[in-house]
Formats: C-alpha cells, sequence, structure tokens
C-alpha cells in the first residue's frame, strides 16, 4: 500500500492506529545500521507525529537522512502490525505543542499535559512527521 491508498485501506490504518500502542522508531544511523528507538505518537490521518528532542540520536539521524520506517504492533503477541516509511518533515516551532499534546493525550490523562508540556518547552523539542510512502498491515 502506497500514499495512493484507497479510502478503505486509509480506514483500516486509521483503525489500526487508533489505540495508544508504542511506536518502534527506525531511522539510518551515520555507520548505515538501524537506529531503533520505542516512543509515542499520534496519527492525524496522513501523517504520524512523533516528538522528540534535538539531543536524541533520531533526530540527528533524520537531519542527515531524512527516511524513517516505524512499526506499531498489536498487544500482547504482536500478531497484526503495520509498517510505514517515508519521508520525514521536521517541526521545531511554537507549532508543535498543539501536536505534543494530542499525543500526550493519547498516553495519559489529558490533565497532566499542561505540566508536561511546561517542563518540555526548555528541552529543544520537534515533531517528527512521517508522511507515508509505504504501508504493510500484517494480519
Amino acid at each position: 500500500m502506497s500514499t495512493n491508498m484507497t479510502d478503505d485501506q486509509r480506514a483500516r490504518l486509521v483503525q489500526f492506529l487508533e489505540p495508544s500502542r508504542i511506536v518502534m522508531v527506525a531511522t539510518i544511523g551515520r555507520d548505515g545500521m538501524p537506529q531503533m528507538t520505542p516512543n509515542w505518537y499520534f496519527f492525524d490521518g496522513d501523517r504520524v507525529a512523533i516528538s522528540t528532542t534535538k539531543d536524541r540520536v533520531k533526530y540527528r539521524n533524520l537531519s542527515r537522512d531524512p527516511r524513517m520506517t516505524v512499526c506499531i504492533a498489536s498487544e500482547p503477541m504482536a500478531g497484526d502490525y503495520v509498517s510505514i516509511s517515508g519521508p520525514v518533515f521536521i517541526s521545531d516551532d511554537d507549532s508543535i505543542w498543539p501536536t505534543t499534546r494530542s499525543i500526550i493525550g493519547r498516553y495519559t490523562p489529558l490533565e497532566n499535559a499542561d505540566g508536561m508540556i511546561e517542563r518540555m518547552k526548555d528541552e529543544g523539542r520537534v515533531i517528527l512527521w512521517l508522511t507515508p510512502e509505504k504501508v504493510t498491515f500484517r494480519n
């Protein structure tokens, strides 16, 4: 499946990404080896958003080579999963905070979001926007 998804494929992706699961993020390291980390995410219907900071290896990797693959699995056995690959756009201005709030709200009570965001504002935080070019389901 590619970004030319049918309405049914897009609906399937939206439904699969709705639960608050952990996304495994893979970027390409300087030596060409994959670098992987678990993260929280938010899917806006078109792109996957992941919050990170400028001091993280994945940020440095994506600044050099803006390609990323993520894998999100069902729990607890990971029998079903979706893998999404594509280019990444990095947002680093004040527009990141509503998206950051949406990410936090998927994993913690929303009333905790404001305090968490205040602590994050001095961390050099960015949003990684993954645009799906290749989407693969297993189920």
